[in-house]
């Protein structure tokens, strides 16, 4: 959607409604693993802090650490755009340790060039997979939606 977005591109949106519908139906299946996928490619089709919760949980209920990165990642940057600096510095900080801790080296790296609060940063004591949702919980509790 994004990409088809930036480039008025209509082939490449008619594509990602495809993929929408797609994961809709194998949702509507029963299939626990593209239910996460799903609402990670509804959040990118029309993004708001909401969707975006809603699939980074269900993607870290299906231990699926990549999407769930990527969704991280990209409510970050949604978040950046609306202006909200802290809680989209939160996002895009927690995305930065799962690609770290799902092994993606190259992406870590790149995110370190592309964010620059991320250098130097610690990561936070004994966080574990499961403290990622504390994220979602502050960034819920400050009131940027």
């Amino acid at each position: 959607f994004e990409m088809g977005r930036k480039k008025k591109d209509k082939s490449l949106i008619e594509l990602a409604n495809e993929c929408l519908k797609y994961f809709r139906k194998l949702t509507k299946l029963g299939s626990s693993s593209a239910t996460p996928i799903y609402r990670l490619i509804k959040a990118v089709s029309s993004p708001s802090k909401s969707s975006y919760d809603e699939a980074i949980s269900m993607c870290h209920e299906g231990r699926l650490m990549h999407f769930e990165a990527m969704a991280y990642e990209r409510c970050g940057m949604f978040l950046q755009q609306e202006k909200h600096t802290d809680v989209s510095n939160e996002y895009i900080a927690t995305s930065y340790w799962l690609y770290t801790d799902w092994g993606a080296t190259s992406k870590a790296n790149s995110m370190m060039k592309t964010y620059s609060f991320l250098k130097g940063m610690r990561r936070p004591n004994q966080r574990t997979r499961s403290d990622a949702s504390s994220v979602m919980r502050l960034a819920n509790s400050t009131g940027n939606k």
